[in-house]
């Protein structure tokens, strides 16, 4: 996130008209698939839910596992197995005993198909990029890959959409949405997930673009308050062609991801832009309503995605207002309540980049912009009312499963806490230590040179290594965890000793 630390200010929110979007013409894709869809293998041995999409098959961080094994062993969940990784800050999408994780390896984005169970590499794929940070982070893909029945779908940080076929990795089509829409690059590039959705004929691919007249780049790459949007903040691609179907509002895009959900009867993409959320048709892109929530000041973000209750929907940042609580009227959206101007991550769920998980009636999630000041915490739905924080985190992720939260530490702590607003109950906390001479469990590294590797005298070595940025991903009763150049699988599942 920004390095520059000005003042918090406090953001007026007001609710917007209601537009409709112009359907568009539908374009030749940029590549037409040589190989028709297939079905595509379940390798998977054991039953339980895939999370094959950002923040799982509910796009909400909750996980139907039952049965898990608590507490943890002094050393953490079994360790499965674990890989090495380039540069990136995403996790894998888990579906059909498949893991699909992206990184990047010098001038090249890679994605790579490894089994879920063994991590044994099936295909690798791999294109060039020249994306450079504006703000000095590293090059690697942000956005973690979403596996949709037998396709992949990949979008990378310089603003390449691409849909691959999940068996064999082989390119069907691919957008490059810079070039096509005249992005002018957001503060680090494009990091949010695209989102599939179900139109009546067929499914929709849905990314946040942000797209600008010809010409409109700022003279300094920074001053994004400088350009304006046309019509493409949000676009809508066939998924199994590739063409546009839709494009809606003038917004610039974010870091939150897109959801879907039911508001009043009606199927709706709940989309939070640079600005603005966005209340949209999935079927048309027509914006049925919308409000401004975020941060006054140029360097701030928005990241998190919405998190919805009924007609219900929350919104949280960190850079300035806080969280906001709407509900969905025939008037539009109305805030039901707002975080007092000026509130301290201690008193109120400001939110970063990790989506907060709502569970029985409360928030769980991290609340601060910066790793000193960042809290775990626990917030009421209803009132916003901080019932317990936790320090020492660091701006951490989690998920939650069988009445439990699974936190991943800024630092590389995992950590088992019980999903109860009374206090905060840590139940289990580890720091995952592979040993450097058992390559059992380890997936080569094939050409990677990157700091996180150990010589094979070092008798053992932390797994997770800072920044832990990624959201965890659970599907089979396997545990998915990333840090900086390594990807861990460990089993929740009690095992035979």
């Amino acid at each position: 996130m920004p390095k520059r630390k000005p003042k918090l200010l406090c953001l007026a929110a007001v609710v917007g008209i209601t537009v409709v979007a112009r359907p568009v013409p539908a374009a030749e894709p940029a590549a037409s698939p040589e190989n028709p869809s297939t079905a595509v293998a379940d390798l998977w041995t054991r039953p339980g839910e895939d999370w094959g999409e950002f923040l799982g098959p509910s796009g909400n961080g909750r996980s139907s596992l039952t049965g898990m094994a608590v507490p943890w062993p002094a050393a953490g969940p079994r360790i499965v197995w674990h890989c090495e990784l380039g540069e990136g800050y995403c996790g894998p999408a888990v579906a059909q005993g498949r893991c699909l994780i992206c990184d990047r390896v010098g001038q090249e984005i890679r994605v790579r198909c490894l089994a879920a169970e063994s991590g044994k590499e099936l295909w690798q794929q791999r294109y060039p990029t020249d994306y450079v940070d504006t703000f000095g982070y590293d090059g690697g893909p942000r956005a973690a890959a979403v596996i949709a029945d037998d396709a992949v779908l990949t979008f990378g940080p310089e603003g390449r959409l691409e849909c691959r076929g999940l068996a064999d990795g082989v390119s069907r089509w691919q957008a490059d949405t810079s070039a096509d829409y005249h992005v002018v690059r957001n503060f680090f590039g494009v990091g949010t997930a695209p989102l599939v959705v179900d139109a009546a004929d067929g499914q929709l691919v849905v990314v946040q673009v942000g797209g600008s007249r010809p010409g409109a780049a700022p003279p300094s790459p920074e001053r994004l308050d400088l350009v304006k949007g046309l019509d493409s903040g949000l676009v809508a691609f066939d998924l199994a062609t590739g063409r546009e179907r839709w494009r809606a509002s003038d917004q610039l895009a974010s870091y939150s991801t897109p959801v879907r959900a039911t508001l009043g009867g009606r199927d709706s993409l709940l989309a939070w832009m640079r600005d603005r959320f966005l209340v949209v048709d999935p079927a048309t892109g027509g914006v049925r309503a919308d409000f401004r929530w975020r941060a006054s000041e140029l360097f701030s973000v928005v990241a998190a995605s919405p998190v919805v209750a009924g007609n219900e929907i929350l919104l949280s940042e960190t850079y300035g207002p806080g969280s906001v609580l709407l509900s969905v009227t025939e008037a539009g959206l109305q805030a039901v309540r707002q975080d007092p101007a000026g509130s301290r991550p201690t008193r109120s769920l400001k939110s970063h980049w990790a989506t907060p998980v709502l569970y029985d009636g409360h928030l769980y999630g991290s609340s601060g912009r910066n790793s000193g000041d960042a809290v775990l915490v626990c917030a009421d739905w209803k009132t916003g009312a901080i019932r317990w924080s936790a320090a020492g985190l660091g701006r951490a992720s989690l998920v939650s499963a069988d009445g439990h939260l699974i936190v991943l530490g800024e630092f590389g702590d995992l950590v088992l806490v019980k999903a109860t607003p009374d206090e905060y109950v840590e139940v289990s906390r580890t720091r995952l230590v592979a040993s450097a001479t058992d390559t059992e469990n380890t997936t080569p590294a094939t050409d990677l040179q990157n700091t996180n590797r150990r010589d094979a005298q070092d008798s053992s070595f932390e797994l997770l290594v800072a920044p832990c940025w990624a959201t965890p991903v659970i599907a089979h009763g396997y545990l998915y965890v990333r840090g900086q150049g390594r990807l861990v699988c460990l089993d929740l599942l009690p095992h035979a000793q």
